[in-house]
Formats: structure tokens, C-alpha cells, sequence
């Protein structure tokens, strides 16, 4: 393991001088040399290791400097040009024959040459040497043939491990390598080096430089140095806000007190300045901008020294005080725009029977309404904003059935009037109807036929707002808009609902009539009548929509009161089936059953207990 040498500081005695141990070069040197010792630090990031860097960086030139620098430094104003360089690699090559190379990046193997040794016959013809006949022997003619036998060493390439080591066959003639290693779209050629002994790679590098003299060299792009500028901008401002000095003031008595000079903040703090004697004044000191200190002295500030005088020479003023009334504005209550309000009535509903001779069955009914409405009403604007929302949720059980949803209702009314005529208003509605569990058509408990926004329906309109009665509002819509959707049409059939079985919702545009009113015939009896009523315009107009709700309630105690509620649906578009007097579904001649438009009707009397804020 190599040495590192470190410089060790001398130990001073409690007997050596005051002086420091190190001048700002040795101490530079000495946190340089801890730095730069591996050995010495868990990692490059560690907390001190960073700390000591900037110790040094800042040592090296203080930071006052180099933000003059930067900020003088206009990067967008240096030129920009375009070069090229031509960039050159060699790799060597490895000749299998005279014409034929592999590139060699990696070291060839040598296995892959194969020698076979093979014996080849060259037949020789000796009859020309043939002189005599005596040469024949029994008329037998001598085999003129004779075989010479001779060797020659062939070279097989294995391509089949050149392919597996990924190297391909390339041949040079005088036209150069076949197939071409040059590539024009990257701007590369290849050719031959003259010894033979490597494949030189030519690349054509563009690059864009930046000016001599702006001490900068290769850039990406004017757009770089423009970044570049206002990166620095943004950080020097930033230090400018961040940075910060801690003034010490103190008074005579060596009190200190802290004060920080910080970019930002305009407020001022409070000192007390005081001499010998022990007068004091006060004194506001603040920092407004960066770099800057702010000195006010308090207001209405008289400073006098209390002296003994003679009292012949103290000279007296009589002054008689002048007593009169001040006038006074009327005090103006601060207008109240928004009101509130809150009410629930909880229905309790309960039969038992037993041995009871005219039978009957045990039934148990709740429901509970719930309403609520914030009204804003600005008589200076002559605007007023009404939203009301309400939930009815009923269930009950009777005999041996389990227990039931018998009412579900969730809707938000919104309206906002602006008063033109005295009595008539500019208006813009928003209603919604909907419901929040799912909901069954009895016997069968198995398949929904709703739930939650599934059927919904939204309705939006724009017209006038007649009040003739205080607790009598008449809104008509001619330009109104009103959708009824299904979102989830695999688990609820939206034609139960009025909806084409190809689509998700019915849209219709049209006109909405909405009638609202309250009496009180008798003391502690209330009649709420609702009517809405929809007429599409695109679809026989004639067939209204209607849905008509009457409330009575008749109080009998301060929170008991007898509640009869009446609720009616008709849309022609909602079809029920027609079953005969068996019971029996009607069948139309296609076999399908008859469905017509039918009113819905639901009605409700009981014993409420009744909660109003």
C-alpha cells in the first residue's frame, strides 16, 4: 500500500506565545493536504470533506469578486461559429490471402485456420520414349500411363466461427473494400493504411465554437450561452436575497443586541439609546433594501432636562379649557350577505301484531329528511344567490321480507338572479337529481335497477325569475338543457330510465317552468308546493315532463309535528310493462312485451320529529 504523506502540525505548549499556528498560505496548504488524503474520508461526500472545499474555494477569492465578474459577463453577445475537424482512429487488420481481411479489433484466433493435407495423381505419358519393338513383351503393349505422385497443403477458412465471433470477410483490390466500411450519413470513411497493417476510420466532426477570447470552446448552440446568462442572473440574485449580515449594537452599559441586515425585510426593530444621565430615546432601525440601514427616531419625541428654578421667575398660564360637543357619524353595520339554514325531520314508523285475528303483517318504516340552503342577497349589486340541497332516504321492513329502500332522493338546486325589473329577475338555474344506494324493483333483489348517478339527471337554464309573493317564486326557462345519463350500463339497464339501449344518456333542449310556494293557512301548519315542468323542443314538445311534490306539515308540539308528503313523476319517455288481469305481461305481435308511459306516485303521512336551525 503506497504512503501518504501528511502534514502533522507542531503541538504548542500553554507557555508559547499568542501567535496563530498557521499564516492564511499554511493553512490553506495544510486543509488542502487533509482534502486531497483519501484515507482520511469515508467518501467525496461527506458533510465536512464539502464544507473544508468551499472553506478553500472561498479563501481563494472572495465571492464579492467573482459576482462582479459574472455580472459584467454578457454571454448573449459572443459569436458563435461553425468548424469541423477530422477525427482519425486506426484498428488493426489480419490478411487471410492476398485480397481477403478480417478486422481485428479484439485479437484474431488463430484456430479458426484448418490445414488438410491432400495427394494429388499428375499422369505422366512415357509412349513418345518407346524406340523399339523389342520393347513389347508378348504382344502385350507397355501401360504408357505411369502416375507420378504428388502433396499440396490447402487452407480452409471455418466461416462458421468467424459469423459466431461476429467478424466478417472483407476484400481490397484497386477499387477499394468490398463491402464498404464507409458510412456518409455519419460522414466516416475507411480505407487501407499503406503497410497493410491497419484499417484507418476518417470521421468528419461539425461542432460549433465560441469566439476566441470569451474563454469558452466548444457550445451547443447560440440558445447554450443565452441559458447560460441568465442561469448566473438568477443565482446572483438569489445570493443578493439569501445572503446576510449580523450587526451587534450595543449601548453603554455593554448590552448587546443582535440585529440582521437581510435583502427583503421592510419591517423595523426597536432600540433604546440612552447617555449617562439616563435619558433615553428610541430608535426605529430597519433594512428597506440590500445593503441598506434605516435610522428613525420615534415620533413625537420632546427632550428636556428637568433644572430648579426660582419659582418668582417660573412663569404661569392660566387657560381655560374649550368644552364643546363633537360631532359623531352614525355607526354602520357591516352588511351580512350570506344566511344559513338547516332542518331534518326524522319519521318513525312501527306495526306489531300478534294472534291478531283480522291478520295483518309487523312493519317498521324510517325516513329522514334532511334540507339545507346558504343564500347570499347583496341589495347594493341587486344580485341574489340561492342553493339548496336535500336528502330523503327511507327504508322499511314488513312480515318476512328483510329490510328495504322505500325513498332515495339526493338533489342540489342552484339559481342566481339578477334583478332588472322590480319584481322580475335575470336568471340562471342548476338542478341535479339523483340517489345514493341502490335500488331494487321488489321481489327480485338481485339485479339493480339503480344506485349512485346511475340514473342522474342535470338540468341548466337560462330566462327570468317572477316573485310576485314573498314565498312565491315563478322561474321560466326558455333556453334550458336537460340530460338524464347512466354511467355503469352494464349492471343497470338504462332503458328502464328512459334512455335509447345504444346510448348512455337523453339530452333535450328545451323549456323549464319551475313554481315554488309556501303558505301557512293556519297557525303551525306550512304547505310547500313544488312544480317543475320540462318541454323538449326537439321531441314532441307536447309530451311535458312533470314532477310535482306537496309537503304538509302540521306542528302539534315545539319538535313533534305530522308530516303528509305527496310526490308525482310522469316522463313519457319512462315505460313500464302492462300485465293483463292474470298478471301476465301483454305481448305485442313481435312477442315483445307492451310498455306505455305511466305517472309515478308516491305518498307518505307520519309522525315526524322535526330539528331547524
Amino acid at each position: 500500500m503506497a504512503q501518504t504523506d501528511v502534514i502533522v502540525p507542531q503541538t504548542i505548549s500553554d507557555t508559547t506565545s499568542a501567535s496563530p499556528l498557521f499564516d492564511p498560505t499554511g493553512a490553506w496548504e495544510y486543509i488542502n493536504s487533509l482534502n486531497e488524503n483519501e484515507q482520511l474520508w469515508d467518501g467525496d461526500d461527506n458533510p465536512l470533506k464539502q464544507d473544508l472545499v468551499r472553506l478553500l474555494q472561498h479563501s481563494k477569492e472572495p465571492y464579492d469578486s467573482i459576482a462582479t465578474r459574472l455580472s459584467s459577463g454578457q454571454f448573449h453577445l459572443i459569436e458563435v461559429v461553425n468548424e469541423e475537424i477530422l477525427n482519425r482512429d486506426s484498428v488493426a487488420v489480419r490478411w487471410l490471402n492476398d485480397s481477403t481481411f478480417v478486422v481485428d479489433s479484439t485479437g484474431w484466433n488463430m484456430d479458426l485456420l484448418m490445414t488438410e493435407e491432400v495427394r494429388i495423381s499428375y499422369p505422366v505419358d512415357f509412349s513418345t520414349l518407346v524406340l523399339s519393338d523389342s520393347l513389347l513383351d508378348d504382344n502385350r503393349m507397355l501401360d504408357s500411363a505411369l502416375f507420378v505422385l504428388d502433396t499440396t497443403v490447402s487452407t480452409i477458412i471455418d466461416t462458421v466461427a468467424l459469423e459466431s465471433l461476429d467478424l466478417s470477410l472483407y476484400s481490397y483490390t484497386e477499387m477499394g473494400i468490398s463491402p464498404t466500411l464507409d458510412d456518409p450519413v455519419n460522414r466516416r470513411s475507411a480505407q487501407i493504411n499503406p503497410d497493410s497493417g491497419f484499417l484507418v476510420y476518417t470521421d468528419t466532426i461539425s461542432y460549433m465554437r465560441a469566439e476566441k477570447g470569451s474563454l469558452l470552446f466548444r457550445v451547443s448552440g447560440k440558445g447554450q450561452l443565452d441559458s447560460l446568462e441568465s442561469a448566473v442572473e438568477t443565482l446572483l440574485a438569489h445570493h443578493e436575497i439569501r445572503d446576510s449580515i449580523c450587526l451587534t449594537i450595543n449601548d453603554m452599559y455593554g448590552k448587546k443586541t443582535p440585529f440582521w441586515v437581510t435583502s427583503g425585510r421592510a419591517d423595523t426593530h426597536r432600540f433604546w439609546v440612552k447617555n449617562f444621565k439616563n435619558d433615553s430615546i428610541t430608535l426605529w432601525i430597519g433594512n428597506p433594501e440590500s445593503n441598506e440601514i434605516s435610522i428613525l427616531l420615534e415620533d413625537d419625541i420632546d427632550v428636556n432636562r428637568m433644572s430648579v428654578v426660582e419659582l418668582d421667575h417660573l412663569p404661569v398660564a392660566i387657560h381655560e379649557p374649550v368644552l364643546k360637543l363633537a360631532e359623531m357619524e352614525e355607526l354602520k353595520s357591516d352588511p351580512e350577505f350570506w344566511e344559513y339554514e338547516a332542518s331534518s325531520a326524522f319519521s318513525f314508523n312501527q306495526t306489531y301484531l300478534s294472534n291478531w285475528a283480522k291478520g295483518g303483517d309487523n312493519s317498521l318504516a324510517m325516513i329522514l329528511d334532511m334540507n339545507g340552503g346558504a343564500t347570499y342577497n347583496n341589495t347594493v349589486a341587486k344580485t341574489q344567490w340561492v342553493n339548496l340541497a336535500r336528502l330523503k332516504f327511507g327504508t322499511m321492513a314488513s312480515g318476512g321480507n328483510g329490510l328495504r329502500k322505500n325513498n332515495d332522493i339526493f338533489e342540489i338546486n342552484s339559481k342566481y338572479n339578477k334583478n332588472k325589473w322590480g319584481k322580475v329577475d335575470l336568471s340562471a338555474s342548476f338542478y341535479m337529481l339523483n340517489q345514493i344506494a341502490k335500488g331494487y324493483n321488489y321481489p327480485n333483489d338481485s339485479v339493480p335497477v339503480s344506485k349512485f348517478l346511475n340514473p342522474g339527471s342535470i338540468t341548466v337554464g337560462l330566462g327570468i325569475d317572477y316573485k310576485p309573493f314573498k314565498e312565491t317564486s315563478i322561474n321560466l326557462a326558455p333556453l334550458s338543457y336537460k340530460t338524464t345519463f347512466v354511467l355503469d350500463t352494464a349492471h343497470i339497464d338504462q332503458t328502464n330510465h328512459g334512455i335509447d339501449p345504444d346510448k348512455r344518456s337523453n339530452q333535450k333542449l328545451g323549456t323549464q317552468l319551475f313554481i315554488m310556494n309556501k303558505v301557512s293557512p293556519f297557525e303551525d301548519m306550512t304547505i310547500t308546493n313544488k312544480i317543475r315542468l320540462f318541454s323538449n323542443y326537439l321531441d314532441k314538445p307536447q309530451n311535458i315532463d312533470v314532477g310535482w311534490e306537496f309537503l304538509l306539515t302540521q306542528k302539534i308540539s315545539w319538535f313533534f309535528s305530522i308530516r303528509f308528503n305527496l310526490h308525482l313523476i310522469y316522463d313519457d319517455e319512462v315505460k313500464f310493462t302492462v300485465y293483463d288481469e292474470a298478471g301476465s305481461p301483454v305481448l305485442l305481435p313481435d312477442g315483445s312485451e307492451k310498455k306505455v308511459a305511466m305517472a309515478q306516485f308516491k305518498e307518505f303521512i307520519g309522525l315526524s320529529l322535526l330539528f331547524k336551525l
